[in-house]
């Protein structure tokens, strides 16, 4: 399982750190303003754990259980909540409706639960619109079980978090450098991000001729998200943590709120687009290419 949890990468995305005590994993995330590039000449000042947008990687293992520590170091009450795992109503974060405390500035809150589900999750802000803001990062529960099926080791498992931004900008089809605070809303969002980056300065995603590859796809955004992998055909192995066995397909919807893991052969060797398939969507404001846009790189 060891060789799994190196395996697994988000590009653009660390992974977090945690210790290892008695049988739980823990983990310290701390809720603070950022100023995080999208563009080398786009910057917004948001909201993001330990510096980030999204926040780092969360590695879990079925059978342990995870402490998560939220320190909130901005200037409004948050809360966590990790989208899509059954927990224990007080730890499931949404304050507004359950049983769960908020986390006001300057406190820390700690989450505990068991990890009795492997597969691709996300955790989150449900505070006033904070998601938006940038809180959000994700969340993997490697199986308790040896390698079978669809759980099994891929040689490259790669994490890929869907967000949109609605930014400041004086007209569509031109990007105007700046720092900017992006609309909590986001109803007409105009900058589309892979892992918190925007074409061109979205990371190269590597493989090798003849590898297993596994690809996580996590939206947390108002729209769908359709992505289209250039040069090859992949299958649905799981969606929203539970097995799936999806015909071949080139092309996957990924509605708001949902996580479909999909997985192929690299067997066409050269350099690839992974794109999203909406036109607006492989821009920045307008300007293309850009916005939801990664290379694939054969080594």
């Amino acid at each position: 399982m060891k060789v799994w949890e190196d395996r697994i990468k988000a590009p653009d995305i660390k992974t977090a750190d945690y210790r290892y005590v008695g049988g739980t994993r823990k983990f310290h995330l701390i809720v603070e303003e950022i100023r995080h590039n999208i563009l080398s000449e786009v910057a917004i000042r948001g909201l993001g754990y330990n510096g980030s947008t999204p926040g780092p990687l969360v590695l879990g293992k079925q059978g342990e259980w995870i402490e998560i520590t939220v320190e909130n170091r901005s200037d409004k009450p948050t809360a966590l909540h990790v989208h899509g795992y059954a927990k224990p109503n007080q730890e499931d974060g949404v304050p507004d409706i359950e049983p769960t405390p908020l986390i006001e500035p300057g406190t820390s809150y700690s989450y505990r639960f068991f990890l009795w589900q492997s597969g691709t999750f996300f955790y989150h802000s449900a505070q006033e619109f904070q998601a938006h803001k940038g809180l959000m990062g994700p969340f993997v529960v490697l199986p308790e079980d040896g390698p079978a099926g669809w759980q099994s080791v891929h040689d490259r498992d790669y994490v890929f978090v869907l967000q949109e931004w609605e930014i400041p900008q004086p007209g569509l089809g031109k990007v105007s450098p700046g720092t900017f605070k992006p609309d909590k809303f986001a109803r007409n969002p105009n900058f589309f991000t892979i892992n918190g980056k925007a074409f061109p300065d979205t990371s190269n995603v590597y493989v090798s001729y003849g590898q297993r590859v596994r690809l996580r796809f996590i939206n947390k955004s108002n729209d769908s998200h359709s992505m289209h992998l250039h040069g090859h055909d992949f299958r649905v192995v799981a969606v929203d943590g539970f097995p799936a066995s999806g015909q071949m397909q080139d092309t996957i919807n990924v509605p708001s709120g949902v996580r479909v893991d999909v997985e192929f052969t690299a067997n066409n060797p050269g350099i690839w687009p992974m794109n999203g398939t909406k036109t607006f969507h492989e821009s920045n404001n307008g300007e293309r290419p850009g916005g939801m846009i990664a290379r694939f790189k054969y080594l």
